[in-house]
């Protein structure tokens, strides 16, 4: 994610910084500390020594009032620290511990939070040929951490989650699936007025309003991760074990089944529909899913039918933000994205 407001601009001094860990763990002296890059919040890799005279590795993550994504507010950033601290209590799955958080404070950055750095390397490019073994590790794990994550929590209505007083809640809901997705739909074909794909919302929303009389979208509310991609997961690079889940400020109440089409999307790096790359991705991935939660899906015509929709609502989502998401990238990158979700929505059916 590349617009001018994703990092890695350095907003905090010296002196914030300090100041935001001391609130948080005051016996702790701040060594160093750089602006982490690709964040929609304020995040500060940071070396301190703590209390026993140790090094450690940290990050402090602070809420960007001037961020890119609409809709954020603290609640919704502070629903992280939640579920950072719900997932490492009640799974296996790696997550950062959190250290410290508060909801303000006066002369600094709030909310904010301070949590462990953990080992690994973003696994981009999974579905790169030439390291199978490691490839295939990383896809299963990772298929396995999601439905984990889908089986954690359920949800009594549909939406973007926020911090609340007993944990993750629902904040301004909708009763079923189908209107929540709607909802996803019809902002992301508003949003599309004044840009380069401005052209494609009559023809999109006619696919959508399609699909939505066609297909059978019901589902229960469950916990989504909400942004669940190889660039949200460290992972040991040598042998594909993922080492940690990160970027958690995203999660929602929704569809595992949307989340799938979204993951499978991204592990297999936006490779094409029907493409060797995405098909064995997709089977690795899903296999380990259905295995891990011990039921088998249903693959037949209108599950196929419903995936295809779901992928489609996530080119959609990336043309409405495809200048946040693609602004700084190589322009021969940047372009050649834009072709292919172009392609991809003429190939609708």
């Amino acid at each position: 994610m590349t617009d001018p407001k994703y990092g890695p601009r350095d907003p905090l001094s010296a002196e914030q910084v300090a100041a935001a860990v001391a609130a948080l763990r005051a016996n702790w002296t701040v060594l160093d500390a750089e602006p982490m890059p690709a964040g929609s919040d304020i995040v500060y890799g940071v070396t301190v020594r703590d209390a026993h005279d140790r090094r450690r590795e940290v990050v402090l993550k602070c809420f960007r009032r001037d961020g890119p994504v609409e809709g954020r507010s603290p609640e919704r950033f502070f629903v992280e620290v939640d579920l950072l601290e719900l997932v490492g209590r009640e799974t296996a799955i790696p997550v950062p511990e959190v250290y410290g958080a508060y909801r303000s404070r006066d002369g600094l950055p709030a909310p904010a939070f301070l949590m462990e750095r953990l080992p690994g390397e973003p696994p981009l490019g999974v579905a790169a040929e030439g390291r199978a073994a490691v490839a295939e590790r990383l896809l299963r794990e990772s298929g396995r951490y999601l439905a984990r994550i889908h089986d954690l929590r359920s949800f009594d209505a549909f939406g973007d989650l926020v911090s609340g007083d007993g944990g993750p809640a629902v904040r301004d809901g909708r009763a079923t699936w189908p209107a929540r997705l709607r909802d996803i739909v019809d902002d992301s074909l508003d949003g599309l007025a004044g840009t380069r794909f401005a052209d494609l919302a009559e023809r999109l929303r006619e696919y959508a309003d399609g699909r939505f009389d066609e297909l059978d979208l019901a589902a229960d509310a469950a916990l989504l991760h909400g942004d669940y991609r190889p660039g949200n997961l460290l992972a040991d690079p040598g042998t594909g074990e993922p080492t940690a889940v990160l970027d958690w400020g995203a999660a929602q109440a929704g569809d595992p089944r949307y989340e799938l089409a979204w993951a499978v999307r991204e592990f297999a790096g936006r490779a094409p529909v029907g493409s060797v790359a995405r098909a064995r991705v997709r089977e690795a991935f899903i296999d380990a899913y259905e295995e891990s939660r011990g039921t088998r899906f249903e693959r037949d015509a209108a599950f196929e039918r419903r995936q295809s929709f779901y992928l489609a609502v996530t080119w959609l989502v990336e043309c409405r933000w495809f200048d946040a998401w693609w602004g700084g990238a190589d322009e021969s990158a940047r372009e050649a994205r834009a072709e292919r979700l172009r392609e991809n929505v003429k190939e609708l059916r």
